[in-house]
């Protein structure tokens, strides 16, 4: 019955849910202009699951309300039929009041402003609810109506509201019963965090301004503690987002640009699949700079091919259908896991061989900086007996060498085995145990010994 209503059909025809999309509506309608034509084609479907939404749940909430204020007129003596007209009417109003609306009573100065369309946009139920709380906290002063109706009204919009919306948001459901509390905590923290934000952004600019200060100090802190993993170029875009709609946009692109930052070499792997994350880079940046919900679509994809993976539990697969987002349920796709630890791996060897090369090319740079000193230096061992070579502490070797030698046994070169293999040394030492060096000298004998 609700459903089907006047009321909400005329809310589903138009965009009357916030003034943003009121205005933007309006100002494309019957227009001449093919392209304001077309963007008005886009919004009247963009929205539809807006609408549909917004009538389900005024329906679903509204539907008890309207019951019971029924029965209280009745109860009071009133006809069923004008009991019924007068609970819809107070169903209408009281909808209005704490839903998001576009009509003119229920829009503020501020909202209304230049200024206001900057920087509360996207904010008309907060704001609402504050108009709420503001009037039934006067009244609890004043004296004026029931005062339990006043308390658990600023209650319930100030705090239970908050918590129940913040809670389904951030998928506090996900971390009960985990082993990381540290989650748990995070989530708690947030959601404290988003019901302050609401109360302040309820006041207004001022509030807005106050709110983004209190943001912006703390996400400098947390990435300050951080240390050398510091970014604060989320400390900027917490500034920013003092204007949710530049915000929003520089949130996207920056999310696109981390996105390639930590999956390089995971695209080319991952080819055409709805898990691959170059989805989500490259529709967040047409998303962050033409508002085409590409990165939004691309998210959509990867809660459906998680949604579809068998190896997460039943209610993770649920949650993902209704929309929940990947992350606040603390799911990581097996997939692309799988590639990255390869891709990881990769890396690793490529950084082994990397440095390989460089080490020797550092000790040909070297041998060839040594050579003149050798040269010099093999003079020198004609006269004092010393060798001539130049040992790995970058000085002359001290060791005596044999008469008319140049070279210690150690530094002087030999001939090596035409395989390379690596052969214990022949000598017998002087207790007629065998020497345990190593050698590849062609002789079988150690650098000490041969």
């Amino acid at each position: 019955m609700i459903w089907n209503s006047p009321y909400l059909k005329q809310r589903r025809a138009g965009n009357q849910r916030g003034i943003n999309e009121a205005e933007l509506s309006a100002a494309v309608a019957n227009s001449d202009n093919k392209a304001k034509a077309a963007i008005a084609w886009l919004l009247k479907k963009g929205f539809t699951p807006t609408q549909i939404a917004d009538s389900f749940a005024i329906s679903m909430g509204g539907s008890t309300f309207y019951r019971n204020r029924i029965k209280k007129y009745v109860k009071e003596g009133i006809s069923q039929k004008d009991a019924e007209a007068k609970a819809w009417l107070d169903f209408q109003e009281t909808t209005e009041v704490n839903q998001q609306s576009a009509r003119p009573d229920m829009i503020s100065q501020q909202q209304a402003s230049p200024l206001g369309r900057l920087i509360l946009a996207f904010q008309n139920t907060p704001m609402q609810y504050a108009r709420i709380m503001n009037k039934a906290t006067r009244d609890l002063v004043n004296g004026r109506g029931d005062y339990k109706t006043h308390i658990s009204k600023i209650a319930y919009y100030g705090v239970v509201q908050s918590i129940i919306f913040g809670a389904l948001q951030s998928a506090l459901y996900a971390s009960l019963g985990d082993d990381d509390e540290e989650d748990f905590d995070k989530k708690k923290e947030r959601i404290l965090n988003q019901m302050v934000d609401s109360w302040l952004t309820g006041i207004g600019v001022g509030g807005k301004a106050i709110g983004t200060v209190k943001n912006t100090l703390m996400e400098y802190f947390e990435q300050r503690d951080k240390g050398f993993n510091s970014d604060h170029a989320y400390t900027l875009l917490t500034i920013l987002s003092f204007s949710p709609p530049i915000g929003s946009k520089l949130r996207k692109i920056y999310s696109s640009i981390q996105t390639e930052e930590f999956n390089r070499g995971v695209f080319s792997k991952r080819g055409f699949t709805l898990d691959n994350p170059i989805w989500s880079g490259i529709g967040n940046v047409i998303e962050g700079v033409t508002n085409i919900p590409l990165g939004r679509m691309s998210n959509l994809m990867l809660q459906l091919d998680n949604a579809m993976d068998s190896n997460h539990k039943w209610w993770q697969r649920v949650a993902l259908l209704l929309g929940q987002n990947t992350w606040d349920l603390g799911i990581k796709d097996p997939d692309i896991e799988a590639v990255k630890d390869e891709v990881k791996e990769e890396k690793k060897e490529a950084s082994k061989v990397k440095a390989k090369k460089k080490k020797e090319q550092k000790k040909k740079e070297k041998e060839e900086e040594n050579k003149a000193v050798i040269e010099d230096n093999k003079k020198k061992s004609k006269k004092d007996g010393i060798c001539s070579a130049i040992s790995k502490g970058g000085k002359r070797c001290k060791t005596k060498v044999v008469e008319g030698k140049l070279f210690c046994t150690v530094h002087e070169s030999t001939t090596k085995r035409s395989d390379g293999k690596e052969v214990q040394c022949r000598k017998r030492k002087s207790d007629n145990k065998r020497c345990k060096m190593k050698t590849t000298n062609k002789s079988g004998y150690c650098y000490y010994h041969d």
